[in-house]
């Protein structure tokens, strides 16, 4: 083994320049198809989140038509009101003709005793400056698994986490806390003036999406993201209290539906038929949007641009491999006469293929770790493209170093030499 890697160091030094292009073009190569591969996943990403939305769907907004603060204050008066609300929601999310989608952008304070959200967030009287209003997100059960909301560290929201834990609920963060937070920190917050622990349990991909207020793309990259939690009976006054104003946010959202006349009007025959149930009538609709058109021209943009990443992925991968055999055929051309001038004076086949195997491996492996590092500096890296990339890597090593190994065994020179060992 000595002997081989001395004859391999020998050869990188007599070979600088030929070495380090080949590298080079090794390099590129998989910084291109590591580029490629992540934009095509997040493409597909993309157009499948899309899709899943708002393909043959409509979109209603729903909420309660309580303008009248007078009308508002004396229905929270009223002996059962917040089992009227919690009864409504309920009924919602468990209608069998549409989908609800509970979803507020309410921000939320944080005492951030350790300064990493930005100062101009400061709650303009608090002397600490550390009490900072965040922008979150909320939203139901429901709405998560609508949008299929994917997270690249720790994990999403699950059935118990819209469940009543106490004071300590559970947050996932935007794309852009990923390098701030870690999973499981906590942060002391107040919730619609109730004092809570959030949870960090993860961080969503980049650019996840979801429909807001009339937005087909709104980004969730910035804001904490809580769930809508199902509250058991209150104890006490303030309980009762902060549980009304939950459930009033929870009951303002969206319902989704199959597009058609008949699936709109099943929809609207199951809200009157769950306010008559429930007791609350005072809902109306705004900002119906049931035929989407702009999403439907959205899903055939995104599918011409994933289309178009594959084309170029390919043509890339081709040029790439003609580049790299152009590159190994000048190279073996000289490579082979010295391997068979070694096996003249002595070197047996089995210590050159090994020679062979050690100088590609050395120099994938280079290759290889030195595109990996350029996409964890472009942090475009993830785990997915880590087992991608080795799998190239393997399949390059391998392939290169079998049609070495075959030229070698079947040059001019090597041939003729076995031809005259025979005749000896």
């Amino acid at each position: 083994m000595k002997v081989i890697m001395r004859e391999v160091i020998l050869y990188y030094r007599s070979h600088k320049v030929e070495n380090i292009v080949f590298v080079y073009q090794i390099t590129v190569f998989f910084i291109l198809m590591g580029t490629f591969f992540a934009f095509t996943s997040e493409a597909h990403y993309g157009k499948s989140s899309i899709e899943r939305a708002y393909k043959d769907k409509a979109i209603y907004q729903l909420i309660d038509g309580y303008y009248d603060p007078d009308e508002f204050t004396a229905f929270r008066d009223e002996p059962n009101a917040l089992n009227i609300l919690k009864n409504y929601y309920h009924a919602l999310i468990n209608a069998a003709s549409f989908q609800y989608l509970a979803m507020f952008d309410q921000s939320i304070t944080i005492n951030d005793m350790n300064g990493v959200f930005p100062k101009e967030r400061t709650i303009a009287n608090d002397d600490s400056e550390q009490l900072k209003n965040v922008e979150a997100f909320q939203l139901n059960e429901q709405a998560c698994k609508y949008f299929a909301l994917n997270v690249i560290k720790g994990r999403t929201f699950q059935q118990s986490d819209f469940n009543d834990n106490g004071n300590v609920m559970p947050v996932l963060m935007g794309s852009s806390y990923m390098n701030i937070f870690e999973v499981g920190d906590r942060l002391p917050a107040t919730y619609y003036q109730k004092e809570v622990e959030l949870e960090v349990i993860g961080f969503l991909r980049e650019n996840t999406i979801v429909y807001y207020n009339g937005n087909s793309e709104f980004y969730l990259d910035q804001y904490l993201i809580l769930p809508y939690i199902h509250y058991d009976a209150p104890e006490t006054e303030f309980d009762e209290w902060f549980q009304e104003v939950v459930y009033f946010a929870m009951i303002n959202g969206y319902i989704s539906i199959s597009s058609g006349d008949a699936f709109a009007q099943d929809m609207m025959t199951e809200l009157e038929a769950i306010a008559e149930k429930t007791g609350f009538y005072n809902y109306v609709f705004i900002g119906s949007n049931p035929n989407l058109q702009q999403y439907r021209g959205l899903i055939n943009i995104l599918n011409r641009n994933y289309d178009l990443i594959l084309s170029l992925l390919m043509l890339s991968f081709l040029i790439n491999m003609v580049t790299l055999g152009v590159q190994m055929y000048m190279m073996q051309q000289s490579r082979l006469h010295i391997m068979a001038i070694h096996y003249l004076n002595g070197a047996t086949l089995q210590s050159l293929i090994k020679q062979i195997i050690m100088e590609m491996l050395l120099v994938i492996g280079l290759a290889a770790l030195l595109g990996w590092n350029v996409l964890v500096r472009l942090k475009i890296s993830n785990i997915v493209i880590m087992l991608i990339f080795l799998i190239i890597a393997i399949l390059l090593m391998i392939g290169i170093t079998l049609n070495s190994i075959y030229k070698l065994k079947n040059s001019e020179l090597m041939l003729m030499l076995n031809q005259e060992d025979n005749l000896q």
